[in-house]
């Protein structure tokens, strides 16, 4: 199903836009369930936003040379993402062992395989510079090249952290023009988050977001806050809700949208992802 934009304010003119993501990848096994579906951070983006018009979207990440990477490969091309940036090395592909409890997603285990000390090829580099935008992730590989990659105002770069609030990525924020993290469990806390989105925001020059479940996000932009409402849904399964409000806001602000409508489009996005179960595709 196409993710459709909306964004009457916008410049786009029907020019493809490029989006890579660089990063992670997993099954998502669920075994209570005897079902798999591909996923990972980085790789979810990359195959929501080939789903919007007008967007050219690719992938570079590590797979094993076992059947879990042989399934996602076949995966990634029956959405119609290309598989050349797949990196397959000797050893098990990375999985994620998914239970779901009330519509939720629980992480019960997850193996990450050959994608632990997997190093980005240096070779790939030029080629990242292509792209209008390039998006990375926390799990991933990578990071240690974004400050090589921005060179002046291109590429657009984004990077999600997801729930890791504290971690050492973000001495990438300076480089960064998107900057988005996962908050849920802090709203669920009283953690003020837009203490915290302050706080990151004086350590980069983009726009910084926080998903918040249920309770929608928040996006700020150094002088204002822009809230967005989750959508009303009868939820299945929560996996891939981030991914996808992140693929459709990027997509967005790749056609020219106001933070709004962007905010706007990933909530719409989000809210069909947990319509069903798993992220997309699957057996």
């Amino acid at each position: 199903m196409a993710i459709l934009i909306n964004c009457p304010s916008g410049s786009f003119k029907g020019l493809a836009m490029k989006l890579l993501a660089v990063g992670d990848n997993c099954i998502d096994n669920y075994s209570e369930l005897g079902r798999r579906f591909p996923g990972g951070n980085a790789l979810n983006v990359a195959v929501y936003a080939r789903r919007v018009p007008g967007v050219e979207a690719d992938y570079i990440g590590v797979m094993g040379d076992d059947e879990a990477g042989d399934f996602m490969v076949d995966q990634m091309r029956r959405e119609g993402l290309r598989a050349d940036g797949v990196i397959r090395l000797h050893g098990e592909s990375a999985v994620t062992t998914i239970l779901i409890r009330g519509g939720d997603r629980v992480f019960a285990n997850y193996v990450e395989g050959v994608q632990k000390d997997a190093k980005f090829p240096s070779k790939l580099l030029p080629k990242v510079r292509t792209y209008d935008l390039v998006h990375f992730s926390v799990w991933g590989f990578g990071r240690n090249h974004i400050p090589w990659i921005k060179q002046g105002n291109r590429p657009i770069l984004s990077f999600d952290f997801s729930n890791q609030h504290q971690h050492d990525a973000l001495s990438v924020l300076p480089h960064l023009d998107y900057s988005f993290f996962s908050g849920k469990e802090l709203v669920m806390k009283g953690t003020d988050v837009e203490a915290m989105l302050r706080g990151y925001k004086a350590r980069t020059p983009g726009l910084v977001a926080m998903t918040l479940g249920e309770h929608g996000s928040i996006v700020y932009d150094g002088s204002k806050f822009h809230r967005g409402k989750a959508r009303p849904v009868e939820v299945v399964d929560t996996l891939g809700a981030g991914d996808s409000y992140i693929a459709a806001f990027l997509c967005a602000r790749m056609k020219g949208a106001t933070i709004p409508e962007a905010i706007e489009n990933g909530h719409l996005a989000a809210a069909e992802t947990c319509k069903r179960l798993g992220g997309w595709g699957g057996t």
